[in-house]
């Protein structure tokens, strides 16, 4: 009996360091997500959201996204989206780690993404709005080269990063 106690304690810590230091990949096929592409706006139906079909640091330009994705450090983040607002009339936001997950797609090769609707994707990690809940100096982020999500982001790593907006 004290065997099986143990074990449970252990299992429960292990899966508990694997369920804080991931990496987890996510499937869009878990997803439901319904996604239209109208210019440099992709529509998510089900998520009930607006989002940047091209990263900040590209531009829309006809089928494809131009340029450079611009990589950020945290910090820099709330002065890029305030810019934007003053542009384009606000509501632009970080996503949450669940509605970037859900543009995960597991796929044969990187990005993990469909191409299709967010051409020119950058292979790499994009910032989301949540704080590590276990770990609260740490942000989450999603690795669009491995489709896995990322908990240790410090404030001064940089990462790619779209936008949303709530419809």
């Amino acid at each position: 009996m004290v065997g099986s106690k143990t074990t449970e304690i252990v299992l429960a810590g292990l899966l508990g360091a694997i369920f804080v230091f991931g990496p987890y990949k996510i499937s869009a096929q878990s997803h439901d997500t319904t996604l239209i592409a109208k210019g440099p706006i992709v529509i998510d139906v089900i998520g009930d959201l607006d989002w940047m079909r091209c990263s900040i640091g590209q531009v829309w330009d006809e089928n494809q996204c131009s340029g450079t994705p611009l990589l950020m450090p945290f910090t820099a983040v709330d002065e890029i989206i305030s810019r934007i607002q003053s542009n384009t009339g606000g509501g632009w936001r970080l996503p949450t780690l669940d509605e970037l997950e859900r543009l995960v797609v597991d796929q044969a090769s990187p990005p993990m993404i469909d191409t299709e609707v967010f051409p020119d994707t950058y292979r790499g990690l994009y910032w989301t709005n949540d704080v590590n809940w276990i770990i609260r100096d740490r942000w989450w982020g999603v690795n669009f080269y491995t489709g896995h999500r990322y908990g240790r982001a410090t404030g001064n790593q940089t990462f790619a990063v779209r936008l949303v907006l709530d419809r």
